[in-house]
């Protein structure tokens, strides 16, 4: 069986590895200078490949996911890396390669891929494909070839300078399919306050709100960080993709409050009547958040608590716990590490990613209508895309 995969991210170099035996040629087909480009960049650079709470749940069709993920869940992927060399270790439910980096994992892939013989063929550009009779004819810049079956595992429009810049989507739709409405997701949100560029690198833990109105559209929970153009950190990235203009973010300045919190603050306003307002909020917050506070309700920092009345208190206490921030927008495919659509799910088997407008076409990998949350979700599904099809192929 000839075999031929378009695209060297994750999906694509483990459905190589997986479907290369003595019967079946196979050749990866990468329009960079490299293949695994966009993987270098996965988890800050340290490979979060899975995580220890996979749920489908997690995933935006989660019912598209569900068989997958029953078929090859954390442990198999764990126990894959295991297999071809690679140990595993974990930060909170986060599972990394043991050397906490990206290029190990591309390393023990690259290797994998050389010793079964996968033929790569990089700075190749697919411009279209048709059949002749049973057989595809892939046609590229540098020459055409023919295979029994076409792997499409070339990404959608996250990090185009990775490669996956959507342009393949043009292909698939001349064949028949239909590609859901793109939008940046796992990416960075745009914020309109003047005190971004003094609050730029603060973080805080906590739960943050993305507000509609008033209507409470996501919540997500963890580690925020202000930026000098809006906001970051896990919890964004997750519910970024439902973020609109005008839309409301809602995130505490003290860490990782409780339902004991009110209490704590109104004690140690009675309690500390001495203090100047700098002083009592500095035992509270980063102390680039005080600034943010004072000359948001326009307060002298040098105030005794004593001189404040309890309308201010509870002004303070407001910004303390629910300060609100209006979106602008986001950092865009450019900076998203995954995008939300893609193929139409409904033109493709889920127990094997068969296209159902094309015979022997297979889509796998971020190219579907399909995505996870920020934690090693997105990169688990391409790999068990991979690896299930890789499977099929070689038995």
């Amino acid at each position: 069986m000839n075999i031929i995969i378009v695209g060297a991210g994750p999906a694509g170099m483990v459905t190589a590895i997986k479907a290369k035996n003595k019967n079946n040629r196979v050749i990866l087909i990468e329009k960079n200078d490299r293949i695994g480009k966009k993987l270098l960049a996965t988890g800050n650079g340290r490979c979060n490949y899975t995580n220890l709470n996979l749920s489908c749940k997690n995933y935006s069709n989660g019912d598209f996911v569900k068989e997958t993920l029953e078929e090859f869940n954390n442990e198999d992927l764990i126990n894959f890396f295991k297999v071809l060399g690679l140990e595993s270790t974990t930060d909170g439910n986060r599972v990394y390669p043991i050397t906490l980096k990206a290029n190990t994992v591309l390393n023990m892939l690259m290797y994998w891929l050389d010793k079964k013989n996968v033929e790569i063929m990089t700075s190749t550009e697919v411009k279209s494909f048709h059949k002749v009779r049973d057989e595809f004819v892939v046609e590229t810049n540098n020459g055409d070839f023919k295979c029994d079956k076409l792997v499409c595992a070339f990404g959608a429009n996250s990090m185009p300078s990775s490669g996956s810049d959507g342009t393949a989507f043009k292909i698939l739709r001349e064949h028949g399919h239909s590609i859901t409405e793109l939008f940046p997701a796992l990416t960075q949100l745009k914020l309109d306050s003047k005190y971004l560029k003094h609050l730029s690198g603060v973080k805080v833990i906590g739960e943050v709100k993305l507000l509609r109105g008033e209507e409470v559209i996501d919540r997500r929970r963890g580690d925020l960080l202000f930026t000098n153009y809006g906001i970051s950190g896990p919890p964004i990235l997750d519910l970024s993709v439902n973020a609109r203009k005008n839309d409301i973010i809602e995130v505490p300045l003290i860490n990782n409050i409780d339902k004991n919190i009110k209490d704590m603050l109104y004690s140690r306003f009675y309690m500390f009547q001495d203090f100047s307002l700098e002083y009592f909020l500095m035992g509270l917050v980063d102390k680039k958040f005080i600034h943010y506070i004072v000359d948001n309700l326009d307060l002298d920092k040098n105030l005794a608590i004593s001189s404040l009345n309890i309308k201010d208190f509870d002004k303070i206490v407001n910004l303390l716990l629910s300060s609100r921030f209006v979106v602008t927008g986001n950092t865009g495919f450019k900076n998203s590490q995954v995008t939300r659509g893609g193929v139409s799910l409904n033109e493709v088997n889920s127990s094997d990613y068969s296209s159902k407008k094309v015979k022997d076409l297979y889509i796998i990998g971020e190219a579907l209508d399909i995505d996870g949350d920020c934690g090693g979700y997105n990169l688990h599904f391409a790999i068990a895309c991979g690896y299930r099809l890789g499977l099929k192929f070689s038995i």
